[in-house]
């Protein structure tokens, strides 16, 4: 198996002979605005161009669309991507929202999705602590998912969620061999952290030891404050330096 990360949630798996994209967010930098946040960056978003080639995003077998928020599904992942290529969303309303721009293929993960050798089954996620989704239900539901190809490792991406009750249960369910977790710890207006931070690497750590960690999102949003280096920093501190990962936008990773 081969998992590109491009940039913040984008990711690239190749297994089995298949080409998966998962949350699209492919324009350039500045193209979309910025997040409303604490943090003292205020600067558009994307906050950095793309590494990986359009052309090798765009030619793929499928794509994975946790949820619809900008920076995992934009305009230019849906003005370039076919309009044919099978879309896994979480929900009807996503869906929808595929099918309004011109979508043909959209298939909803009420079930386990089926690509060839692949399995994709859907997981429970919470963008924010149970006060901050009360008081903004906006932020709408958000998922994650988990891949499962024979002779593979089996891969958890955890998407854009708080640690929660359904982390856990996606961990003990699911032994993941692979999880991949949004770590930026992306902060909104009001001061709360609507994703996981460094912290939440050592949570993961605890529940489920032999999982390899990559850790993601960060350094391409204005509202993510936490670094790849804090993330590495407390991984050689805690002595799992081994088992997390932290890419670089565009480096290619084999398992």
């Amino acid at each position: 198996m081969q998992i590109t990360h491009v940039r913040n949630a984008t990711m690239l798996i190749e297994a089995a002979g298949l080409r998966i994209l998962v949350d699209p967010m492919l324009g350039a930098k500045g193209s979309g605005g910025a997040a409303p946040t604490t943090a003292e960056d205020k600067n558009r978003n994307p906050l950095v161009d793309l590494k990986t080639p359009l052309a090798e995003l765009v030619n793929v077998d499928a794509v994975i669309v946790t949820h619809s928020h900008p920076d995992h599904w934009d305009e230019a992942a849906a003005s370039l991507l076919p309009r044919e290529v099978p879309i896994v969303v979480q929900n009807g309303s996503d869906a929808r929202m595929l099918g309004n721009i011109g979508f043909t293929n959209a298939i909803i993960m009420d079930s386990p999705v089926i690509f060839g050798q692949a399995t994709v089954t859907r997981t429970e996620g919470q963008h924010g602590t149970d006060e901050f989704m009360a008081a903004t239900p906006e932020m709408g539901p958000v998922s994650g998912f988990v891949l499962n190809v024979p002779g593979e490792p089996t891969v958890y991406v955890a998407g854009d969620t708080v640690w929660h009750h359904g982390v856990v249960t996606a961990l003990n369910d699911h032994k993941p061999d692979l999880v991949v977790l949004n770590t930026g710890e992306a902060t909104w207006a009001g001061g709360d952290a609507i994703i996981m931070g460094a912290k939440d690497v050592l949570r993961v750590h605890e529940t489920l030891p032999s999982a390899q960690i990559i850790a993601v999102h960060m350094e391409a949003l204005n509202h993510c404050v936490v670094t790849r280096e804090q993330v590495r920093g407390l991984a050689a501190e805690q002595g799992i330096a081994d088992l997390v990962h932290v890419p670089a936008d565009g480096e290619k990773m084999v398992f």
